[in-house]
């Protein structure tokens, strides 16, 4: 293989891995952004700022790595990487996701019947209440 087949390979794992990295960022600042401010507006905010300096850092990165020269084959590399990012964080993911499902049903359901509990004793206290008022 001649070196600029190479160099061009290189470049391609280069924007495969940039792909993976900018898609990991997205998926654990957009986690992030959730834990810390649920659904507010302010994740729009921070997903325009995300993805204009996503792009910003990208298109300087791989310019940097071609010396000034702009290769169309960089960008499919880069979709490619982060479709597999995603798919690989949605895998490994899914068995997290499935416990804590379960884990908030069996704690909702256990909350429930406590809650009901409490509220069959307020109820019984008020029909006690009213027939002493009485």
């Amino acid at each position: 293989m001649s070196s600029y087949m190479k160099f061009e390979t290189a470049l391609f794992i280069r924007a495969i891995m940039s792909g993976v990295i900018l898609c990991a960022a997205y998926r654990i600042s957009g986690g992030l952004l959730y834990h810390f401010f649920g659904r507010c507006g302010i994740r729009s905010a921070t997903d325009i700022l995300y993805w204009l300096a996503a792009g910003f850092l990208l298109f300087f990165a791989l310019f940097r790595w071609n010396y000034g020269e702009l290769r169309l084959f960089l960008l499919p590399g880069v979709l490619i990487g982060a479709f597999f990012a995603n798919y690989l964080l949605n895998l490994l993911l899914f068995p997290v996701k499935r416990c804590s499902i379960l884990l908030h049903r069996h704690l909702k359901k256990r909350n429930r019947k406590f809650r009901r509990g409490r509220r069959f004793e307020k109820i019984k206290k008020k029909k006690k209440q009213s027939k002493n008022s009485e």
